[in-house]
């Protein structure tokens, strides 16, 4: 949501958040957050002077000591902005965990969503592994996209290290990539016939190898982009879990399993 907010000098940001956190009686104890808070209706006239028609959908504290996170939508976009503890900056920006080396912002953005898989139309998809298994991955893709052919080569993996495991892969293209949609209709055109075949033509594309444009008289590329626009999916690649939590960017095959391992966990409570 690069338009959502201003931009707040880092200065000014340190500045309000050593006031929010500064010593003495009146200060806080070791725990800050239980004696700081805030509704959503108090960040709501925050943020309501500098964004029209945007919804405080959710506050909570900060994964960073001395910071609110809100969650924020408008219209069909969705982001995050963070609040000191005095309320007096609103600041636009991404956090970053220097030791796991992952984005908290996007990681946090992605747990607040969820699309219910059942919504997910795969008649065009693509099924990687076994297609009567118990497990399953919902993967959002473009033949053209660098990180997804990353990901790629880790759902191989995957498959192999996980029977039970059902990929269907949903192929858009991203507007940046002139040529993923002619790509796309190809591939899965071949799908109609052999899955096998338009599996190889997927791999050959992520490995940069030409593909022969051949169609089947459908735009299987503006249907990709349909759906995905009408799941408000934008980034590829984009994983969808069985229970609708949303994973965007390339994972290695380690980390999904333990994704895997958690959905299969939080069933099994359940039916407890």
């Amino acid at each position: 949501m690069k338009n959502l907010l201003l931009t707040v000098c880092f200065s000014l940001i340190a500045a309000a958040t050593a006031n929010a956190m500064g010593p003495g009686i009146e200060g806080c104890s070791s725990n800050c957050a239980a004696c700081h808070s805030i509704t959503k209706k108090e960040a709501q006239e925050l943020v309501a002077p500098l964004v029209a028609d945007a919804e405080i959908t959710e506050v909570k504290p900060s994964p960073v000591r001395g910071l609110f996170q809100a969650l924020v939508r408008k219209g069909k976009e969705e982001g995050i902005i963070y609040i000191d503890y005095a309320k007096k900056f609103l600041i636009n920006a991404r956090i970053f965990d220097t030791g796991r080396k992952t984005d908290v912002t996007q990681e946090e953005l992605a747990n607040s969503k969820r699309i219910d898989p059942a919504a997910i139309k795969l008649d065009n998809a693509l099924v990687m592994g076994n297609p009567s298994g118990s497990k399953k991955l919902n993967v959002f893709t473009d033949p053209d996209c660098p990180y997804c052919s990353q990901l790629h080569k880790e759902l191989i993996q995957l498959v192999k290290d996980e029977p039970e495991l059902r990929i269907n892969i949903i192929l858009f293209p991203l507007e940046i990539h002139p040529t993923a949609a002619g790509k796309i209709d190809s591939i899965v055109c071949q799908s109609k016939s052999s899955m096998a075949e338009a599996l190889t033509l997927l791999d050959r594309s992520f490995d940069k190898q030409e593909i022969k444009p051949t169609g089947c008289g459908t735009s299987y590329a503006s249907a990709g982009s349909k759906q995905a626009d009408e799941l408000g999916i934008s980034v590829t690649p984009t994983i969808v879990l069985s229970d609708g939590r949303l994973i965007m960017g390339m994972k290695k095959a380690e980390e999904l399993k333990k994704l895997l391992g958690e959905r299969v966990a939080a069933a099994t409570t359940d039916r407890k």
